[in-house]
């Protein structure tokens, strides 16, 4: 049994954004959730537990070489079914921005080589991304005196989805679909997309007692570089953000994978910068009362060490105070 996962890329939305690798990633990190939101019949006959292999290169072979100079994520999956069978779920992502009149066909070519190169069966399914009401492909159709074929596939709308719903779901591809709905909604407004991103890293992320690290971290690097934001807004929403990781999400702090995501760069860079001029001040202060001992007047030693006389005059009053009685 095999899944195709297609969605198209068209449309640029922010500088130097992969928008298919994003995808591509969060899917590789959450696969089970994702066949769980996307295709809940198909989770129902796999065994998760047997495991899953990913065989990219295979898929390479069958479709990455029929379409040169076009870029293209992609996924090949091997699962366990629950009824003892050993099938393929494969799955072939492109983003879908904008009505297109040969996706249908498009669908159906995937659908055919894979299914000549593997002979298993195949699930299809097409996530369209975009928000047009007339992005609603069709099944694809073929006839020729005689010779007849129609080749329909499930598909998956952004446009028709409820943001209430999405927003009770525990599932954290309905986080994904909200960041890509609000995507689209903000296109024009980053002022109302740092908002909206405020919230969701926030609310269904940094504050989630219930996500667990992996998954949090999944997806808070998913909706930082999907939502993207100038400079200035980024860095008032690390200032605005610091307080729920410290509290809240402090595993975030050693995660990796993460420390490139635009929001927390500027949180490790703030953070390292913070604690460079901590380690400058200790050892002004250290010197400062190392001089102290050795007899050198404390006005002195403010113009050496280039602290306040007040800030020396309390490194003095701290020797005193600590040093042993005779």
């Amino acid at each position: 049994m095999g899944e195709v996962l297609v969605l198209e890329k068209r449309v640029i939305y922010s500088p130097g954004t992969d928008y298919d690798a994003l995808w591509k990633k969060i899917i590789s990190e959450l696969f089970e959730e994702f066949i769980l939101f996307f295709a809940p019949d198909l989770y129902e006959a796999i065994d998760f537990g047997k495991g899953i292999v990913f065989l990219e290169q295979e898929l390479h072979k069958v479709i990455i070489e029929h379409n040169k100079g076009k870029k293209i994520a992609d996924k090949i999956v091997k699962v366990s079914l629950k009824n003892g069978e050993e099938k393929y779920v494969f799955i072939h992502i492109e983003i879908q921005g904008k009505k297109d009149p040969d996706f249908s066909r498009r669908m159906f070519t995937y659908f055919y080589r894979l299914f000549d190169r593997f002979q298993e069966n195949i699930y299809s399914i097409a996530i369209l991304t975009d928000l047009s009401k007339s992005n609603n492909p069709q099944p694809f159709q073929y006839s020729f005196y005689g010779t007849e074929l129609t080749y329909r596939f499930n598909t998956y709308k952004f446009n028709e989805e409820d943001i209430p719903s999405l927003k009770k779901s525990t599932n954290p591809f309905a986080i994904t679909v909200l960041a890509g709905i609000y995507l689209h909604q903000t296109e024009k407004n980053y002022h109302k997309r740092y908002e909206v991103k405020k919230k969701l890293l926030k609310d269904f992320i940094l504050t989630n007692p219930n996500l667990k690290s992996n998954v949090a971290e999944a997806l808070f690097y998913f909706i930082d570089y999907l939502l993207y934001l100038p400079d200035e807004l980024t860095k008032q929403l690390t200032k605005d953000l610091s307080i729920n990781i410290e509290k809240e999400a402090k595993h975030m702090l050693y995660s990796e994978k993460i420390k490139e995501a635009p929001t927390l760069a500027e949180y490790f860079k703030t953070v390292r910068e913070e604690g460079f001029e901590k380690g400058k001040m200790e050892e002004k202060r250290n010197l400062a009362a190392e001089l102290l001992r050795e007899g050198f007047s404390v006005e002195k030693v403010a113009k050496m060490v280039k602290l306040s006389l007040d800030e020396v005059k309390e490194i003095e009053a701290s020797i005193h105070f600590n040093r042993p009685k005779s």
